[in-house]
């Protein structure tokens, strides 16, 4: 009787040791899974995203609307294809390595003093934040951290994006104006009514283009009808005006800097009257900044200033301005000019 007793002491023993085991195999699989992951897997979840960046104090939000269109938090026009960019790095980020055990410490403080905290949420809910820090040595990894409503993870693992080979940190910025839309206008040529160019750099090639019918266009200079006109390529350069945009935001001048352009006359004054606004951009040219012969002005021959009608100023590229300032260029029929 003893021995059976024995013996059921022992295999329940067994059974209660093997379950214990279990046990701490699962949680310590549940704790690892959660040190890692950063993956969101439906991102059609995913409605609104939070970047704080440590090193410039700035926060900035993007939120999808009811309409799938993601906005500024306060509706701010913000270009879409960055917010794609983020959702493909949230789907495809996978774990590429741990940090040595004698690098965490330092690691860990190196981290949380400069990085930029991405926080995610879904349906409503927030559902995880990311610490991304800086790349390894090969740049072919990121540094992050994870942090769950359930869980904060005490030390940051390496991460990367499948079929991606570069780092992280990049792909997630909290400064507004690289996420503002650069459209300025668009008009199809059946919406124009009056294009006006006032060139200052060449007095003679400015003019004046008034739209009073598809087959009723004068167009004139400093007050003088031109008559020599190629309508064919004035139908060309009218049809120019859809979908004009700006290269970048200002990144580099002062406000004084600013100032001093705002309140120069400009080099070129574009105003253009159609349905259903009428748009007027102030353009001024810009210095080379690679040219520094003493006593000697360059312009850029790639870049203008802008300053759009609500007053911001941008850099605007001359390959997309330059055909709509120099229209006399492409319309007036060199061939047939007056003696």
């Amino acid at each position: 009787m003893k021995k059976i007793i024995i013996i059921l002491l022992g295999i329940t023993l067994i059974v209660v040791l093997s379950i214990m085991a279990m046990n701490l195999k699962t949680g310590a699989k549940a704790t690892d899974t959660s040190l890692i992951a950063f993956a969101v897997e439906d991102t059609s979840t995913v409605d609104k995203i939070e970047i704080y960046d440590s090193f410039s104090d700035e926060t900035f939000s993007v939120v999808r609307n009811k309409e799938g269109i993601w906005t500024g938090e306060n509706g701010e026009c913000v270009q879409q294809n960055i917010t794609q960019m983020m959702l493909e790095t949230m789907n495809k980020i996978t774990l590429k390595g741990y940090v040595p055990k004698a690098a965490m410490d330092n690691m860990k403080r190196v981290l949380m003093a400069n990085h930029k905290r991405v926080k995610i949420y879904q349906n409503g809910e927030w559902s995880k934040t990311w610490y991304i820090g800086h790349s390894t040595q090969d740049h072919m990894g990121t540094h992050m951290l994870l942090e769950t409503p359930d869980i904060k993870s005490d030390n940051p693992v390496i991460m990367g994006m499948k079929g991606f080979y570069g780092i992280l940190e990049p792909r997630f910025f909290a400064d507004p104006r690289r996420f503002q839309c650069v459209n300025m206008f668009s008009y199809k040529r059946a919406n124009l009514n009056e294009i006006e160019v006032i060139n200052r750099v060449t007095l003679d090639d400015s003019y004046k283009i008034k739209i009073n019918g598809p087959d009723d266009i004068f167009v004139s200079s400093q007050g003088k009808e031109i008559t020599n006109i190629n309508k064919d390529n004035l139908t060309f350069y009218l049809n120019g005006f859809e979908n004009i945009n700006f290269n970048q935001p200002n990144f580099t001048l002062s406000p004084k800097e600013i100032d001093s352009i705002k309140n120069s006359t400009p080099d070129y004054e574009l105003i253009i009257k159609g349905t259903p606004l009428n748009y007027e951009l102030d353009l001024y040219r810009r210095f080379d900044p690679e040219y520094n012969l003493a006593d000697t002005v360059v312009y850029d021959p790639n870049y203008l200033w802008g300053v759009k009608p609500d007053g911001e100023l941008v850099r605007v590229q001359y390959y997309t301005i330059g055909p709509i300032i120099q229209g006399k260029t492409v319309f007036v029929d060199q061939l047939q000019m007056p003696n």
